[in-house]
C-alpha cells in the first residue's frame, strides 16, 4: 500500500510534469508566433505550427520527458518520477483521444 509521502511525491511529479508542459506550450505558441512574423505575411503559418505542435504533443514530450526521467532515476527519486510518467501517459492518452475524436468526424 502507497504511504501518504509517497502520494504526495507522486502528485508532485505530475505538477512537475504540467510544468514542463506549461513551458513546452509557450515555446510552441512564441516559434509560430516569431516565425509567422519573419517568413509569412497571410498568417498561416503560425495555423500551421501550432496544429502540428498540438498534433504531435505525445511526441514533444519525449524531448524532455526523457532526460527527466532518467535524471530522477540517477538521484533516486523514483516515486518523483512515477509521477512524471503517469502524467506523461495520461497526456498521452488524451492526446491520442483528441486525435480518434478529430479524425472520426
Amino acid at each position: 500500500m502507497l504511504e501518504e509521502r509517497e502520494i504526495v511525491k507522486i502528485f508532485l511529479g505530475i505538477l512537475l510534469l504540467l510544468a514542463m508542459h506549461t513551458v513546452a506550450i509557450v515555446i510552441i505558441y512564441a516559434l509560430g508566433l516569431v516565425l509567422d512574423k519573419i517568413y509569412s505575411f497571410d498568417g498561416y503559418l503560425a495555423l500551421i505550427i501550432w496544429t502540428v505542435g498540438a498534433g504531435g504533443f505525445f511526441i514533444w514530450q519525449l524531448l524532455y520527458v526523457t532526460p527527466t526521467c532518467m535524471f530522477l532515476y540517477q538521484q533516486r527519486r523514483r516515486e518523483i518520477m512515477n509521477g512524471v510518467i503517469v502524467g506523461a501517459v495520461l497526456t498521452a492518452l488524451f492526446n491520442g483521444g483528441i486525435f480518434v475524436f478529430l479524425l472520426g468526424r
